[in-house]
């Protein structure tokens, strides 16, 4: 039709290139809020690692701190023992404070939508840590248990012979001896982790 209006066959290309147009637009869109997203978890990810590496530096801390004076209980407690088992009593007083280690920044780093965005290598290095921590954990409330009993036991009999001081102080110096050395694992672990 000259000079009428177009027909359907005519606005095919102009619907086509609009609907084109459209349909770009709309990946565009998604594309850019896609990109937005993943910078987003991004930026989470670096502020949840710097989370865990300042909670590590933390416990680092808590671990220098207590080795000396665990060190000194270890060896107050042999002096103990000797004076046992040569039947005098050597008093024994565990003031030592056992480093409480903090998992939180860990543990919500791990939830996170950030999460797939850490570096894998990094993450296996920091799960071992923390692994560590767990197994130091669990002889550290065992090593709790033990002076709790021996404080029971005290209390209840004051004038305790020393031959009943080493039933109960053998399995403390067990544990105590295991723990210092998950104590130094954890401490060399720690320390290779923030070099």
């Amino acid at each position: 039709m000259a000079g009428g209006t177009p027909t359907l066959r005519e606005k095919l290309p102009e619907i086509a290139l609009e609907a084109a147009m459209v349909v770009f637009a709309v990946l565009a869109a998604f594309a850019v809020e896609e990109w937005r997203e993943q910078r987003r978890l991004r930026e989470f990810a670096a502020v949840a690692r710097s989370a865990v590496e300042a909670e590590i530096a933390e416990n680092l801390e808590q671990f220098r701190a207590a080795a000396p004076a665990l060190t000194e209980l270890m060896e107050l407690l042999d002096r103990v023992l000797r004076a046992a088992d040569e039947d005098r009593s050597e008093p024994f007083e565990m003031g030592t404070r056992l480093p409480a280690v903090s998992m939180a920044a860990w543990r919500t780093a791990q939830g996170s939508p950030g999460a797939p965005y850490f570096d894998h290598g990094w993450v296996i290095r920091v799960s071992r840590v923390y692994e560590g921590y767990e197994d130091y954990a669990a002889v550290r409330r065992l090593v709790i248990e033990d002076y709790t009993r021996i404080l029971a036991r005290r209390r209840a009999f004051p004038e305790m012979e020393p031959a009943d001081w080493i039933e109960l102080l053998e399995p403390l110096n067990g544990r105590l001896f295991i723990l210092e050395e998950a104590h130094r694992g954890v401490q060399r672990s720690l320390e290779s982790l923030l070099e």
